[in-house]
């Protein structure tokens, strides 16, 4: 499988190996120092030192420059790459005007606790330095228009303090509770020569900060509440992406015989293992102890089972032993965290290295009797809801417009034997069980602050992270979604990273069409008028065409359900042949 060239492309010349001379060359040996491999931007003139010195000081390569086409894009690759790669992933933006188009971007990757560095450009502090569009594009505290969804920000305004904060910023950004940092540079400072050589510090000196533990009470305490549980059910959330996470939350669920059930848009269990309940929320309104782990908002997912708040209900609510970072990355600002939950017992840490504490406090202590048969009683019931899934997929199979569960069971099928990384996937339709996934770090999840237009960009960067594993990045993208970012896709065709990409294309912004069907019949008014102001249709947008256009290969748009699966083939050949491939699959809304 050819999995792409990143030794060919933008190869500049006369650059040789030379100690930093300016400021901004310091920014790309320390980069470099740290493990950088890419760097995607948008150009622009408040970091032209930083341009020219990832160029002509680091010859473009380790970091690597990758043009996109728009700031929320380049934040949006990183953003991906960071989670594909488990990396800390770095983006440049312009001052001010880029770092406004991209702040939607550093909030998706805030709510996704990813680890992203943004760099930009800022000033000169100088005045009399300024040119005149250095007025307009700056700003006394540019930093404060991401400030309050960022783990840290700094605006240095010396090569000496370049260094000291770039290396906090990308610290913080990969230290517990993960979350993007903002860092910019003076313009300045970028492009003066250095008075006198800066060295980089001792890098094992500085390391981020270990993953926070939980105390030993709170441990005893969730202990003593989870071996009393009638019927368990743990939730985990993302977990870093990392693929550790697995081993700890099958044991966990063995242990206690208890239901599991992946947080919406995560995937951290295997498919196929008999006590995952994916789909199935009643087992939230049955639950006497929920163990969440990881969860950014237990409320919502208590909602989305049907249980609110105690006083909605006769039935008591579960008691709640929450493992997460808890208070540590919350902003006051932002409401993404949700409402305060009650809580029988709360372990504060990493929540990988808070479930490792709880499972190794549990061993030896649960009633092995009982739990396993609870864990038959799951096993079973998962069971039947699986054969019923599968007959209403077999029901729906050869339907026109193409069902979304055709769609993802051919992509499946066509890549099961093929080494992937699944980097994006449509949500609402997504049919439980048919793609069978192994466990945390297999899928990327969503963007995490729910930004239309992270999709692209976010692919991209999965692909890109895949590519340098040895893997094929594969996703599904809503027309949407796609349609708010399209020309990452220039991106990805341009530096040669190989995909297979299924546009999931219903006609609509389709999320919203329940919404005003909902607003309709409740004030009594007519739900058949909810597509108005949500279709794209009178001309339909020729999403195929638009993907040739950027570069890829394409298959041609897909009505037929027959159709499909040959499609998707050929898109897999010319994926491992180099393409970024693209397949256009017309849907029926789901």
């Amino acid at each position: 499988m050819q999995l792409g060239n990143r030794t060919d492309v933008e190869l500049p010349v006369g650059v040789a190996e030379a100690p930093a001379a300016y400021g901004s060359d310091l920014v790309v040996d320390l980069l470099r120092a740290l493990g950088t491999r890419y760097v995607p931007l948008n150009p622009g003139s408040s970091f032209r030192g930083l341009h020219d010195s990832l160029v002509n000081h680091g010859g473009n390569r380790d970091p690597q420059l990758l043009l996109c086409v728009h700031e929320e894009i380049a934040v949006a690759l990183a953003h991906g790459y960071a989670k594909g790669s488990g990396q800390v992933g770095v983006a440049a933006v312009h001052d001010l005007v880029g770092l406004m188009h991209a702040s939607m971007a550093v909030y998706d990757a805030f709510c996704d606790r990813a680890p992203v560095l943004v760099l930009g450009g800022s000033g000169p502090a100088d005045p009399a330095a300024r040119r005149p569009i250095d007025w307009a594009h700056s700003a006394t505290t540019q930093a404060e228009l991401v400030r309050d969804f960022v783990t840290w920000d700094a605006e240095p305004a010396t090569p000496e303090a370049f260094v000291t904060d770039v290396l906090r910023a990308h610290n913080r950004a990969r230290s517990s509770p993960q979350g993007p940092a903002y860092v910019s540079l003076d313009a300045g400072a970028q492009e003066a020569p250095l008075a006198r050589p800066v060295p980089l510090p001792d890098l094992t000196l500085h390391a981020p900060a270990p993953p926070p533990a939980a105390d030993a009470d709170s441990v005893e305490r969730a202990v003593l509440i989870l071996t009393e549980a009638r019927s368990p059910v743990i939730v985990a959330g993302s977990m870093g992406w990392d693929p550790a996470a697995t081993a700890v939350l099958v044991e966990l669920a063995e242990l206690l015989g208890a239901a599991y059930l992946d947080d919406r848009n995560v995937v951290s269990f295997p498919t196929t293992h008999p006590l995952n309940a994916g789909g199935d929320r009643t087992w939230l309104a049955e639950a006497d102890v929920l163990l969440a782990v990881g969860l950014p908002d237990i409320g919502g997912t208590l909602r989305r089972g049907g249980r609110g708040r105690s006083t909605d209900s006769d039935t008591p609510a579960p008691r709640i032993v929450d493992v997460s970072t808890g208070h540590l990355g919350d902003r006051s600002w932002s409401n993404a965290i949700g409402p305060p939950i009650p809580r029988a017992a709360q372990l504060v840490a990493d929540p990988l290295t808070g479930a490792r504490q709880l499972l190794s406090a549990l061993r030896g202590r649960v009633d092995a009797a009982s739990a396993a048969a609870r864990g038959t009683r799951v096993h079973e019931r998962v069971r039947a809801r699986r054969d019923a899934e599968a007959e209403r997929f077999h029901a729906e199979r050869d339907s026109t417009p193409i069902a979304p569960s055709r769609m993802v069971a051919e992509l499946w099928a066509a890549v099961r034997e093929v080494p992937h990384l699944l980097c994006l996937r449509n949500t609402r339709s997504w049919p439980e069980g048919v793609w069978e996934l192994p466990g945390a770090g297999s899928y990327l999840g969503h963007s995490g602050g729910g930004g239309v237009g992270y999709g692209p960009g976010a692919f991209v960067g999965g692909a890109l992270a895949a590519r340098d594993r040895g893997l094929l990045g594969v996703g599904i993208i809503g027309d949407g979604d796609l349609l708010m970012a399209a020309g990452a896709l220039w991106t990805a065709v341009h530096y040669r990273i190989p995909g297979l990409l299924v546009i999931n294309d219903n006609g609509s912004f389709y999320n919203d069409e329940p919404h005003q069907a909902a607003v309709a019949r409740d004030r009594g008014r007519e739900p058949a008028n909810a597509w108005i102001g949500m279709r794209m249709a009178d001309p339909a947008i020729d999403l195929d065409a638009l993907a040739a256009s950027y570069g890829c290969w394409t298959s041609g748009t897909v009505t037929d359900p027959g159709e499909l699966g040959p499609s998707i083939a050929k898109a897999l050949a010319a994926a491992q042949d180099g393409a970024m491939a693209v397949v256009h699959v017309r849907t029926r809304p789901a």
